[in-house]
C-alpha cells in the first residue's frame, strides 16, 4: 500500500504530465488563416490547374445560391477525438462578384447547441460531436445555414510560408517570449519585413497581455490580441497567395494541401468556384471579427456577443448586403437646432446619424445629399423624402452628407423608406 507522501508525489507526476501536454498542444495551435487559404483558394487554383489541362466537359455546378458558405475549424490534431477547435472562421464566397467576407469567432464564445440543449463554449461543439456540431453550434449562433467545413490542423505550416516565399507583414512592435520549459523562443523585431516559415509561426503564436481577442476601443469597435494578429496576417497571405509568383508553385502547394485538409466540399463546388477563379482579389475581402465582449459567468470566461452590432457585421460579411449607409447631417440654412432635429428624425425612423452640426456657411438654398457615385440609388429615397437634390462627390467617401438648406420644412408627417 502506498503512502500518504508516495500517493501525493504520484498525483503531482500526473498533474505535472497533463500539464506538459496541454502545453505541447497549445504550441500546435498557430493559426486559422494560413490554412483556408490552402483549403479554399489553393484548392481553386488546383481545380483551375486541372481544368485547363484537359478537363474541358467537366460542367460547373450550377447553383441558384450566390455566396458559398464555408467553416473553417482549426484543432490540435487532425484525428484525434474530443480536442477542441481553437480556430473557428466563417467565409463567405460570393460567386458572381468575386467577394469574400471572413468572420472570425472567438474560441469561447457562447453559444447555445441546440443537439445538447445547453450553452456551451463554441469550440466544444467539435469536440462533443465533430465537424457536423460545429457547423449546428454556428449556423444557430448567426442565424444562417452553413453546410460546408474545411479542417485541419497546423503541421506544415512552415513549409507551407516557405513555399509561398514568405509573407510580408508589418509588426506593429518587437514580440519577445522565452518559455524553457516547453523549449519556446519568440523574437520578431519591429517593421515592416518578409517572415519566413519559422518567423510566421512565432509571429502567429505569440499572445501578449491581451489574450485571444479583447475588445480596446467600445467606441470604435477596434479588437486587439492574438485573434487581430492572426486577422491581419490571413490578409497578407491572400494577396501573397493570388499573386502571380505564386502559381508556379502550386504542384508543391497541392501535395502539401491533401496532406493537412479535410472537408465536405463537394469538387464540383471546388470546381464552380475555379471558374470563377478570376473575379477574387486581396482588394474584395473584407475580414472582421464577430462583435462581443469579454464576461464571467457561472465562474468562467466567455465571449459574449453583442447582437446589436453583431447584426449588421453579419449582413454586409456573411449575406452580402451593403453597409448601412453613415449619415453627417449640417446645418446649411442658419436656422437654430435644425440639424439637430434633422438629425433625430432620420434616427428615429433607422438611419445611422454618426453626427451634426453646421454646415460651411448659412446660404444653401436648397437641401442636398451629397454622396459617392456608387452609393447614389441606396439614397434617392432618403432625398425624395427630404426633397433634395444628390450630389456626387469626388472620390469614395465614407459618410453620406446631408446639407439642410433653407427649402428644408419641418413636418411630423414626413415618412422616410428605409
Amino acid at each position: 500500500m502506498l503512502s500518504e507522501e508516495e500517493v501525493l508525489r504520484r498525483k503531482a507526476e500526473l498533474e505535472e504530465r497533463r500539464a506538459l501536454k496541454r502545453a505541447y498542444r497549445r504550441r500546435q495551435i498557430v493559426i486559422y488563416s494560413i490554412s483556408f487559404i490552402v483549403a479554399i483558394i489553393l484548392m481553386i487554383l488546383t481545380a483551375t490547374y486541372t481544368f485547363q489541362r484537359g478537363v474541358q466537359g467537366t460542367p460547373a455546378m450550377a447553383t441558384n445560391d450566390q455566396r458559398v458558405l464555408v467553416l473553417f475549424l482549426g484543432t490540435d490534431e487532425k484525428f484525434e477525438a474530443s480536442t477542441r477547435a481553437d480556430s473557428i472562421m466563417l467565409f463567405s464566397i460570393d460567386t458572381t462578384t468575386g467577394d469574400v467576407g471572413v468572420l472570425s469567432i472567438p474560441r469561447d464564445t457562447r453559444v447555445w447547441i441546440p443537439s445538447r440543449q445547453r450553452w456551451e463554449r463554441i469550440n466544444a461543439a467539435y469536440a462533443h460531436g465533430g465537424a457536423n456540431m460545429a457547423l449546428e453550434a454556428v449556423s444557430h449562433l448567426l442565424g444562417v445555414q452553413v453546410k460546408y467545413y474545411v479542417h485541419t490542423d497546423f503541421e506544415g505550416f512552415e513549409q507551407l510560408v516557405d513555399i509561398l516565399g514568405g509573407v510580408e507583414i508589418n509588426v506593429a512592435r518587437r514580440m519577445h517570449y522565452v518559455d524553457k520549459a516547453q523549449g519556446l523562443e519568440i523574437d520578431i523585431a519591429p517593421g515592416k519585413q518578409v517572415l519566413n516559415g519559422e518567423k510566421a509561426l512565432q509571429y502567429v503564436r505569440y499572445r501578449d497581455r491581451l489574450g485571444d481577442v479583447s475588445l480596446v476601443d467600445p467606441f470604435k469597435d477596434e479588437y486587439d490580441g492574438r485573434v487581430e494578429r492572426q486577422r491581419q496576417f490571413f490578409e497578407a497571405v491572400v494577396s501573397q497567395a493570388l499573386s502571380s509568383s505564386s502559381l508556379v508553385k502550386l504542384p508543391q502547394l497541392v501535395t502539401q494541401t491533401f496532406r493537412i485538409v479535410n472537408t465536405n466540399l463537394p469538387w464540383e463546388k471546388v470546381f464552380s468556384l475555379a471558374l470563377s477563379g478570376s473575379k477574387f482579389s486581396a482588394d474584395r475581402m473584407q475580414t472582421a471579427v464577430l462583435p462581443g465582449n469579454s464576461q464571467v459567468l457561472n465562474d468562467a470566461w466567455y465571449w459574449v456577443v453583442n447582437e446589436q452590432k453583431a447584426k449588421p457585421v453579419i449582413d454586409t460579411l456573411i449575406l452580402g448586403k451593403p453597409e448601412p449607409l453613415r449619415l453627417v447631417v449640417l446645418n446649411g440654412n442658419g436656422r437654430s437646432g435644425v440639424a439637430q432635429e434633422v438629425a433625430e428624425l432620420l434616427g428615429y425612423y433607422g438611419y445611422n446619424v454618426v453626427s451634426h452640426g453646421n454646415a460651411e456657411h448659412f446660404n444653401f438654398a436648397t437641401t442636398q445629399v451629397v454622396v459617392s457615385a456608387a452609393d447614389v440609388e441606396r439614397v434617392k429615397p432618403l432625398a425624395d423624402y427630404l426633397g433634395a437634390s444628390i450630389q456626387e462627390s469626388d472620390g469614395e467617401r465614407a459618410e453620406v452628407t446631408v446639407i439642410v438648406g433653407k427649402d428644408y420644412t419641418s413636418s411630423n408627417d414626413r415618412r422616410v423608406g428605409i
